[in-house]
């Protein structure tokens, strides 16, 4: 979930051609879309949240008040265990832990506990090892991020 929040606000700022858009932006533009809920008692707060945890790229406090969410010029595409553990079709956190360590899969940890993959490493790790289902598996999912991408582009035209 955090790799998707992270991938749709992102590719907004990218497309609106934004360098910064304030936290409770961002939660309507995720609201809007059912990525994540917010609430009418306090918006942006579940956003806040993760964003005070710092699991959201590119978000800092101005003036120790407000949140905001800077566009990252480099930013590649993530994934979260969830996400791979439905692609390598493991049914357990821990199998997929156990298959990260025995396989040897990059990732990038959070500062907190949270780990990630991009999924320019994960293709890379693919080819390395000559496994061309893994390597289909990825490219798919990468194909439908883009996709995504596209329809984004394709919507966000259609408002103005």
């Amino acid at each position: 979930m955090i790799a998707r929040i992270n991938n749709y606000i992102q590719r907004r700022l990218q497309q609106e051609n934004l360098e910064v858009v304030p936290l409770k932006i961002a939660a309507v533009w995720l609201s809007e879309d059912r990525i994540l809920r917010d609430t009418a008692s306090s918006p942006g707060y579940s956003l806040r949240r993760h964003a005070g945890r710092g699991n959201i790229f590119g978000a800092s406090k101005i003036n120790q008040k407000y949140w905001v969410v800077t566009r990252l010029i480099h930013y590649e595409e993530i994934l979260d265990p969830l996400d791979l553990s439905k692609l390598f079709r493991l049914k357990s956190r821990t199998s997929l832990y156990r298959k990260i360590k025995k396989e040897k899969i990059p990732f990038i940890r959070n500062r907190r506990k949270g780990i990630y993959f991009q999924i320019s490493d994960l293709l890379s790790w693919a080819l390395e090892r000559k496994d061309a289902e893994i390597y289909q598996i990825m490219e798919k999912k990468y194909s439908e991020i883009k996709q995504g991408s596209e329809l984004l582009k394709l919507r966000y035209k259609d408002i103005i």
